[in-house]
């Protein structure tokens, strides 16, 4: 099989010393402009949020590429766990960003405002609201719970293995999940309006919103559904793993290959939305990180998958299509679209290496120099001829005679 390297397109080093994980990129139209171009978020474990607008590297000015390419960078003074873009606030349509902290979910509308100078536009980010957490946050999921279209709520895992509903600016409930010892990935299926997620007893378990809405409230992780009322909490389907899982996801591109794909530490599954399994694919390397996109062949899946030994991997369900070497080992990897490329994948490292590559190779602009094209003139060609045999002959006439007078 050939070995590509990932071209790099853009690149930058965020900060000294940070750490980021797989929560902390996310991609889109952030400051929306309405261009339909992403920019890519990146928060960090150490507070700092940055917005990039990545643009062609330049050999001459790189460093000035650089510095235009990123939009804002600002200290929230906690640590970042993931980064979302969604409808998150009411009587909105556009996208806001939501930042979780450990005890604290921020909701922010970013914007540009165009210069006045040569310094280009100027990017601020405004705090629209935000929810203190009574505990401490894990992960979250965003989407349409109930089936309500025009905004996104959010779910939020906490590590003592609550549930906390939001609808923009207000809680609305929390559960408690049964059974729980350890967090696991959360991902939201707006198909079936369910939750899905991994327990510590590394099974894939799924929870519808009603089923979550109408369970009985408790305050803590031992108090039993009273008879008066109330359902006890149990999962609308489970299916056993048996390990443990890196990531979950539900691409919702396409209705054909309507799929939950679940990354786990030896093996690729993908499942349809009731819990049966479509396929599985064993893994002979550690993966790092996963992200199903869209196929062009009806009713399948392409998949990008990064591994421990720096490289990302495209399958197509589960045929291995193209392998390309990364500089790093990607704790993330995301699709963009920017004004001068479509399609970039956007990977990130845990020590903040953010690189837009591309796969395949660069074309060689090389071409071979034409040769002129002269007529064949056969009259001198004849007359060069002549001359050439007649300095043959003389040559062995003289050389014969030198021989002669030698004896």
């Amino acid at each position: 099989m050939s070995l590509f390297k990932a071209r790099d397109w853009w690149s930058s080093i965020l900060g000294e010393g940070e750490e980021f994980d797989q929560g902390c990129l996310c991609v889109g139209d952030v400051d929306n402009s309405g261009t339909g171009h992403d920019k890519v978020v990146v928060g960090s474990y150490m507070g700092m949020l940055r917005i990039f607008s990545p643009q062609a590297n330049k050999p001459v000015e790189g460093a000035q590429a650089l510095a235009e390419s990123q939009l804002l960078e600002v200290n929230l003074h906690n640590a970042i766990i993931q980064v979302e873009l969604g409808k998150f606030v009411s009587c909105s349509d556009l996208l806001h960003l939501a930042v979780l902290h450990p005890r604290k979910l921020s909701v922010y509308s970013v914007s540009g405002t165009t210069g006045n100078v040569d310094h280009g536009d100027q990017y601020q980010q405004k705090l629209v609201y935000e929810h203190n957490l009574q505990r401490t946050a894990c992960n979250m999921a965003y989407g349409t719970f109930g089936g309500v279209t025009g905004h996104h709520s959010l779910c939020i895992q906490s590590m003592d293995g609550m549930l906390m509903f939001f609808e923009q600016d207000s809680y609305s409930f929390g559960r408690f999940l049964p059974g729980f010892l350890l967090p696991g990935p959360l991902v939201y299926n707006p198909r079936t309006d369910s939750f899905l997620t991994v327990s510590s007893a590394r099974q894939l378990e799924s929870y519808r919103y009603e089923t979550l809405a109408t369970a009985t409230e408790a305050e803590n992780r031992q108090e039993l559904p009273l008879k008066g009322g109330g359902k006890r909490l149990t999962p609308d389907w489970t299916l056993v793993l048996g390990e443990q899982t890196l990531e979950l996801s539900v691409p919702s591109f396409s209705h054909s290959s309507s799929s939950i794909f679940v990354l786990g530490e030896r093996n690729l599954y993908c499942l349809r939305d009731n819990g049966q399994i479509r396929f599985m694919k064993k893994l002979e390397y550690n993966p790092s990180c996963f992200l199903p996109y869209a196929s062009l062949t009806d009713g399948t899946t392409n998949l990008l998958l990064g591994n421990h030994t720096n490289m990302l991997l495209v399958y197509q369900d589960v045929t291995l299509k193209w392998a390309s070497q990364l500089p790093f080992v990607p704790v993330a990897v995301r699709v963009a679209s920017f004004p001068d490329l479509k399609g970039v994948v956007v990977s990130l490292s845990s020590e903040g290496l953010l690189l837009c590559s591309y796969m395949g190779t660069d074309p060689s602009f090389y071409s071979t120099p034409k040769v002129e094209s002269r007529d064949v003139d056969y009259e001198k060609l004849d007359a060069e001829l002549k001359r050439l045999q007649k300095y043959i002959r003389e040559a062995s006439r003289t050389q014969g005679t030198v021989h002669q007078h030698q004896y």
